[in-house]
């Protein structure tokens, strides 16, 4: 696990970086970056993550830094370990959730754009890509509406990230079994 500055110390920016609108959480180790326009609920649904177990890496700005195979983000030194929710204020994550709640750096395995605007095949979700630094890193957008848990869905998507990168698609099985079932009748 990446080193974790102490309370008040700041994280390593040596590097030559590039900016992104954003909150960087880790989830069941998979580092996901969440995008979308301001206010949507991206604190919101981190707030809801750390909960749960997971990581905050950075709110609000993710600093980018591409390495040979990868991108990595962090956050930058003033903002480290505060997330910003509407309502209550910045609040630190390591003091209310403990040292575990935040990491100080994390590769970016998977984009999320929340999106009120968001149409999305409803058989085969909305995996896609994004650029980011010259990367592509794979990018799901996540339609918000109210009632949505958003933070479950977060989950669900790593999951379904890390089954695909194993190479089983739900949609596709179910395609290929709805074909198989038509050919079966002709």
């Amino acid at each position: 696990m990446p080193h974790s500055p102490e309370l008040g110390e700041q994280p390593d920016t040596s590097t030559d970086q590039t900016q992104l609108h954003g909150v960087l959480i880790r989830v069941a180790d998979v580092g996901v970056l969440l995008t979308g326009n301001s206010g949507i609920g991206k604190s919101e649904c981190a707030l809801e993550l750390i909960e749960k177990g997971h990581q905050l890496v950075a709110d609000d700005v993710v600093a980018i830094t591409r390495t040979d195979d990868s991108v990595v983000g962090r956050s930058p030194a003033l903002t480290f370990e505060l997330l910003e929710i509407r309502g209550l204020g910045i609040i630190n994550v390591r003091q209310l959730f403990g040292d575990a709640a935040v990491l100080n750096e994390s590769r970016i395995d998977l984009c999320i754009e929340l999106s009120k605007d968001a149409e999305v095949d409803r058989l085969d979700g909305a995996l896609g890509e994004s650029c980011i630094a010259g990367c592509e890193i794979p990018q799901f957008v996540l339609p918000v509406n109210s009632g949505r848990n958003l933070s479950t869905l977060v989950e669900t998507a790593v999951r379904i990230f890390r089954q695909h990168d194993r190479g089983a698609g739900t949609a596709e099985l179910l395609m290929q079994k709805h074909q198989n079932l038509l050919d079966s009748l002709s």
